[in-house]
């Protein structure tokens, strides 16, 4: 009986009664109003057409194509060790899902350092601890409260908004700091203003003696700090303790979009690019890290922190790397022929390279031509090599040189003249990454026109930094330069990285691991879904760097089932020159 006959009668209701049939009638609107009704019956007739198996997962399958997408509820900091046992911190993303919470991923990105192995000071090292640890609590404090909350509600997928309020907390923190120490300077002061008043004023200090100066060719002065002080400092960049934070979130962001969409990494990368990238997908050129001779070596030979190989061709990913394995396997037999104790044990570098002991530049370089000879690889055809030199490491500031080698200082003209002699004894180095310091401009520009014309190029690393954002100001690189070495950071998010490799249409983009390691493959789906020509992970050594080369070599294999496998071929010079790629650019707008 319905609760409309009841009330067409003269017969009293009860209360219970008729609450229980307003109920009724609120259910009943309820799902009118949201079509469940109607989406049943729909579901219910297709599956009697069909008679699926498995009838309770069809129906899961047809309703959660209409449930609600998935959004962040909250964050959660965690403590993790890196591939190096260094603590850092994860992020852990937990979204409401069907209406209930979960976790869907987790990202770690490890702190950036540019200290080698071996070469860092106790003391240092002490305090450089106290100021990880310090920064990992303020990392984790930030991820578990503030952000927490800020990006409660929104939708993962939503990359560039995330991103955005992300850069916007670790600026307004930066500022929040700035006027702290504006505040704390401006107490001092009045503090000792107050003293002077009390006490006799005190002797003057004598002046500071003035910086040593030399004179290059052209009778340019340029000036170096006294007593090895840092060279001049670059515009302040937002970063603080706690900025680890901002490149784990962003990346378990990106992780979770994926997982969310059943894609892989790559794919959600490439969705993310506005340059709307379609056709064929390509797999980078390896750079491998086989030998080290920096200043943390035992040799006499400061000058090359990596000597550094690229497997060239066409063929795939897995016959370059077994390339580079027998390459790596004849150098370290014929390191151990040279030896007069025997087969020796080498020390190798974070990077998984050989730490080896050479006096002299042509060294390692006449070891890898011997190790090509053995097993018939042409060099300037199978592969090339690179060197990072990391002069900045080297400058000694008291006296205006580079200490190439112990005990032997070259000034910054001395040392383009090296590098012009070296290359040409040594036609299959394609690339000098950081050949000098930032500041030796008028060397960059010297040593770029000297390689006019030849497949040798200049490549920054520590003279292009670690923040992307500043890649789109030309006057902060150094002259001559066309590549770049693009490191995933702490400081970094996902939509700076799309940034940097859309302006520089990622052919002018290295993408390379940073210091520490974090034990995830990531790096290998982000550098393919970015498009980026070469990615540089270390060696072919190691749990962590093989687990990369492994998932690069897995998504080569997933594309050309697809079809969309591009042809890669290395093409010298490695990257066009700048005005050319700014050329392309207007055009294209």
């Amino acid at each position: 009986m319905s609760f409309k006959g009841i009330s067409g009668c003269n017969s009293r209701v009860s209360k219970e009664d008729q609450e229980f049939y307003d109920l009724k009638h609120r259910a009943a609107e309820y799902y009118r109003a949201n079509s469940v009704p109607q989406k049943i019956e729909g579901v219910l007739n297709q599956m009697f057409l069909e008679k699926p198996g498995d009838i309770y997962g069809y129906l899961a399958n047809y309703f959660s194509q209409h449930s609600a997408k998935p959004v962040i509820c909250r964050l959660e900091g965690k403590k993790l060790y890196d591939g190096n046992g260094h603590l850092s911190a994860q992020a852990n993303v937990f979204c409401i899902i069907r209406n209930d919470e979960k976790w869907v991923c987790g990202a770690t990105v490890p702190s950036y350092s540019e200290r080698a192995s071996g070469g860092s000071d106790p003391c240092e090292a002490v305090g450089e601890s106290h100021a990880q640890r310090h920064a990992l609590e303020t990392a984790l404090s930030w991820i578990n409260q503030p952000i927490s909350n800020m990006l409660q509600g929104l939708e993962p997928s939503d990359q560039a908004t995330i991103d955005k309020m992300l850069s916007d907390f670790i600026l307004d923190r930066f500022l929040e700091s700035e006027e702290e120490k504006r505040k704390e300077n401006e107490k001092k002061k009045e503090k000792k203003e107050e003293e002077s008043l009390d006490n006799s004023p005190p002797e003057p200090l004598p002046p500071p003696p003035p910086p040593s100066q030399s004179k290059d060719k052209k009778g340019k002065k340029s000036i170096f700090c006294v007593e090895k002080q840092l060279p001049p400092e670059e515009p302040p960049v937002p970063v603080l303790p706690g900025c680890s934070a901002l490149g784990a979130i962003s990346l378990a962001v990106a992780k979770t979009a994926a997982v969310l969409q059943g894609l892989p990494l790559y794919q959600h990368i490439r969705a993310l690019r506005t340059d709307q990238a379609v056709g064929d997908v390509h797999i980078p050129f390896p750079m491998v890290t086989v030998l080290s001779c920096g200043k943390t070596s035992p040799g006499k030979l400061n000058l090359l922190e990596e000597v550094i190989v690229i497997p060239a061709g066409a063929q795939r990913l897995t016959q370059k790397i077994a390339l580079v394995l027998d390459l790596q396997k004849e150098v370290e037999r014929i390191l151990n022929v040279f030896s007069k104790t025997g087969p020796m044990v080498f020390p190798m570098t974070d990077a998984g390279a050989l730490l080896v002991g050479f006096d002299r530049a042509e060294q390692p370089l006449d070891v890898l031509m011997e190790a090509c000879s053995n097993l018939r690889l042409t060099p300037g055809k199978d592969l090339h090599f690179a060197l990072h030199c990391s002069a900045h490491r080297l400058v000694d500031y008291s006296k205006g040189k580079y200490e190439v080698i112990v005990g032997t200082l070259k000034s910054p003209d001395e040392l383009v003249e090296m590098y012009e002699s070296l290359l040409s004894r040594y036609p299959a180095v394609c690339a000098l990454i950081d050949p000098f310091r930032k500041e030796d401009t008028e060397q960059w520009d010297k040593l770029s026109c000297a390689l006019t014309g030849q497949t040798c190029c200049l490549i920054a690393d520590a003279g292009f930094g670690f923040c992307p954002r500043r890649y789109d100001n030309e006057t902060l690189l150094p002259p001559g330069v066309t590549g770049v070495i693009l490191k995933h950071v702490n400081e970094t998010t996902i939509s700076d990285l799309l940034h940097v490799t859309l302006e520089g249409k990622g052919a002018s983009t290295i993408l390379e691991q940073s210091g520490s390691e974090a034990c995830d493959d990531y790096l290998a789906d982000l550098a393919v879904g970015l498009g980026v020509k070469l990615v540089k992970l270390g060696s072919v050594r190691g749990g962590v760097r093989v687990a990369r080369y492994n998932r690069m070599m897995e998504l080569e294999e997933e594309l050309a089932r697809q079809g969309i496998l591009g042809s890669n071929q290395l093409e010298l010079p490695l990257f066009a020159a700048r005005d050319s790629l700014a050329t392309d650019s207007t055009e294209t707008e």
